[in-house]
C-alpha cells in the first residue's frame, strides 16, 4: 500500500492507470483495486475514471512510512518504520523484529490489531483508522530494576506530544496511563527479554484513542475511555501525534546518561492524577495495598504511605482506586 500512495503522492492530481500501479507495486489490478479501498478507507481522497485510472487529490491519515517520515524530527527513533495495516499485536511483531535483530529506535504501526492487549494481559480495542497503535524496540544499558523510570519517561513524552498537539495537558495516572478528566486516553504496555542484571531488548507498545466518538468504543468502555477528539470536538493527525512523540521521547531518553530523569519525573508530579490521593494499588496475585500516594521517587517509583504508617516504594503495580476524576 505503501508503493501505491508513493506512486499517487509523486503524481498528485495525474491520472496512473491501474496497469501502472500494479506494475509499481508488483501486484494485480485487482490488488490494486483492494489497496485504493484501503487509502480511500484512512481518508485519501482518490479519483477513479474509466480508462485513465487512479489520482489523488486529497490527503488522509495514513499511517505509512512515507507519510510518518515526512517532517520527522529524530535521528533514530522511527528512521526505521515497519506498517502493515491488520497485525497480531504490535508489540509482538515487535518482539519477532527484535529477536531477529532490529536495532534500537525501530518503530512498528497498525492500523488495527486482532490481539491487541493491555496491561495484566487485558484486550484492547483498535479501531481501525481511529487511533495510534505502534510499539517501539529499545536495547537500554540498564538493569531491570531501573525500567520504572523509562515507563514514566514514556508516559511524559506521550503527555507532552498530546499536549503540543491539541493545546491540552492531559493528566497521567501512575505508573504510565494518560487520562483527561478520568478517562483513558493512553496506555503502555512494556514486555522486556533479559536477567535481573541486563535488558536484550525492550518493546514498549503504546495505543492512544485519537479520533474516537463515544460509538467507537465497545459498552464495556463506554464510561472508562476517551479520545482526543472528545478534548477538542475535531479530527486530529495521527501522524503527526506519533511524530511529535517520537521527538519528544528520544530527546528525553537521550538525556538520561548525562542528567537523569528530574525533569521527567518534575513533569509527571505535575500533571499526576495519583499524588496526594488515598489510592489502592494491585500487586497481583490478589494483593493489593491501600495508602496515601505522598510522591514520585528519581526513578518514577510512587511512594506510599500505608494504613500502618509504613513508608513502601513501589516500582510496579496498577492502580485500581484513587485517581483524579
Amino acid at each position: 500500500m505503501e508503493e501505491i500512495l508513493q506512486f499517487l503522492l509523486e503524481r498528485s492530481g495525474q491520472y496512473i492507470s491501474g496497469e501502472a500501479l500494479a506494475r509499481r507495486a508488483g501486484i494485480t489490478r485487482a490488488g490494486i483495486w483492494k489497496q485504493i479501498e484501503q487509502l480511500r478507507a484512512l481518508g485519501f481522497t482518490i479519483e477513479s475514471a474509466p480508462r485513465k485510472g487512479y489520482r489523488l487529490t486529497g490527503g488522509g491519515d495514513a499511517l505509512l512510512p512515507v507519510v510518518v517520515k515526512d517532517g520527522l524530527r529524530t535521528e533514530r527513533f522511527g528512521r526505521s518504520l515497519r506498517y502493515q495495516f491488520e497485525t497480531d499485536s504490535t508489540n509482538s511483531w515487535a518482539r519477532r523484529q527484535a529477536e531477529a535483530g532490529e536495532p534500537e529506535g525501530t518503530v512498528l504501526v497498525a492500523e488495527t490489531q486482532r490481539q491487541g492487549r493491555g496491561r495484566m494481559g487485558r484486550a484492547w480495542s483498535s479501531t481501525p483508522g481511529k487511533g495510534l497503535w505502534f510499539s517501539m524496540i529499545l536495547r537500554p544499558r540498564l538493569s531491570a530494576a531501573d525500567l520504572a523510570g523509562l515507563m514514566t519517561l514514556t508516559a511524559v513524552s506521550m503527555a507532552r506530544a498530546i499536549a503540543a498537539v491539541t493545546g491540552t495537558a492531559p493528566d497521567i495516572k501512575w505508573p504510565n496511563d494518560i487520562l483527561y478528566r478520568g478517562r483513558k486516553l493512553v496506555g503502555i504496555l512494556a514486555e522486556m527479554k533479559g536477567e535481573l542484571d541486563w535488558v536484550n531488548y525492550l518493546v514498549i507498545g503504546i495505543g492512544v484513542n485519537v479520533n474516537h466518538e463515544a460509538a467507537d468504543f465497545p459498552p464495556e468502555l463506554a464510561d472508562r475511555a476517551g479520545s482526543l477528539r472528545q478534548i477538542a470536538g475535531r479530527n486530529f493527525s495521527r501522524a503527526e501525534l506519533l511524530r511529535e512523540f517520537l521527538a519528544e521521547f528520544e530527546r528525553a531518553y537521550d538525556d538520561v546518561p548525562a542528567n537523569g530523569l528530574a525533569a521527567v519525573i518534575q513533569y509527571a508530579r505535575e500533571h499526576s492524577a495519583t499524588l496526594g490521593r488515598e489510592v489502592t494499588v494491585s500487586q497481583g496475585f490478589g494483593r493489593t495495598i491501600t495508602g496515601m500516594a505522598l510522591d514520585l521517587a528519581e526513578d518514577g517509583s510512587l511512594l506510599l504511605r500505608d494504613h500502618a504508617g509504613e513508608l513502601l516504594r513501589l516500582s510496579s503495580g496498577e492502580l485500581i482506586a484513587g485517581a483524579a476524576e
